[in-house]
C-alpha cells in the first residue's frame, strides 16, 4: 500500500514539474517606467536548460528605460565652467593692473634725485645761468657737482630752502656771479648738467658739501674736478 501511494506522489510531483515547465513566461516586464524616460535595450528569454531539451524557443525582449534629463544637465556643467573661468580672470586682471602700477612708481622713483628737488622751467633756466656763469669752461662732471653743491644747500636746514634764495644769499656769499646772471648764454651742455642731477643720474658729492672755488674754502676737501675744489 505504502508503494502505491508513494508512486501516486511522485507521479503527481512529475506532472507538475511539466506542467510549470511548459507554462514559464517568454516575455518579462520591468517594473512601471518612470515618466520622462524612453531608452532601449534588447535581450533574451532564457532557461537553465538548452534548447534541444525544453523546446521552448528563445525570443528577443525589447525593454525601455532611459531618461532626458541628462542633455540640460551637461549644458548647465558648461555654463557653470563658464561662469567660473569668467570670474577667476578678473583677479587675474586686477593683479596685472597692480603690477603696470607698481611699475610706475618704481620708474618714478629712479627718475627723482636723492634730495627730492623739483624745479620749474624759469628755475631750471635761472640755474643753468649761474651754473654757465660758474663753470662754463669745467668737464660736464664740474658742472654737475656745482648743481650738486646747490641742492645740498637747499636741504641742508642751514642755509635757504628754495633755489633762489640760495643763489641770492648775500651773506656769505657763494655765487658771487649772481650779479651778472642777466649776461649769461646758458648752452645745452648746463641745461644738460642739471637735468642728469635731476633725474637722479649722478652722485658725485656728499650731502654735507656745501663749497666749491678755484681753491680751498676749508680744510676738508673732497674732491677737484676741473679747476674747483669742492669742500665741506
Amino acid at each position: 500500500m505504502r508503494k502505491k501511494i508513494l508512486g501516486a506522489v511522485v507521479l503527481l510531483m512529475l506532472m507538475l514539474s511539466l506542467g510549470f515547465v511548459s507554462n514559464i513566461q517568454e516575455v518579462r516586464e520591468l517594473p512601471e517606467q518612470t515618466a520622462g524616460t524612453e531608452s532601449l535595450y534588447s535581450g533574451y528569454s532564457f532557461t537553465p536548460e538548452s534548447d534541444e531539451e525544453t523546446g521552448i524557443e528563445k525570443r528577443n525582449v525589447i525593454w525601455v528605460t532611459s531618461s532626458y534629463e541628462e542633455f540640460p544637465k551637461e549644458t548647465e556643467i558648461i555654463e557653470d565652467t563658464e561662469t567660473q573661468t569668467d570670474t577667476q580672470e578678473e583677479p587675474a586682471a586686477e593683479i596685472e593692473a597692480a603690477e603696470v602700477t607698481e611699475s610706475a612708481e618704481v620708474s618714478a622713483e629712479i627718475n627723482g634725485n636723492r634730495w627730492g628737488i623739483t624745479l620749474t622751467e624759469d628755475e631750471i633756466d635761472l640755474l643753468a645761468r649761474i651754473v654757465w656763469l660758474e663753470s662754463q669752461g669745467e668737464p660736464v662732471t664740474g658742472q654737475q657737482a656745482v648743481v650738486e653743491v646747490v641742492f645740498n644747500r637747499m636741504c641742508s636746514g642751514v642755509y635757504p630752502a628754495t633755489l633762489y634764495e640760495v643763489l641770492s644769499q648775500e651773506n656769505p656769499v657763494q655765487f658771487c656771479s649772481w650779479k651778472n646772471r642777466d649776461r649769461a648764454q646758458p648752452t645745452q651742455k648746463e641745461y644738460d648738467s642739471i637735468y642728469s642731477v635731476l633725474n637722479g643720474e649722478t652722485s658725485i658729492l656728499r650731502n654735507d658739501t656745501m663749497y666749491f672755488s678755484t681753491f680751498p674754502l676749508t680744510e676738508h676737501v673732497e674732491v677737484k674736478i676741473g679747476g674747483h675744489y669742492f669742500c665741506y
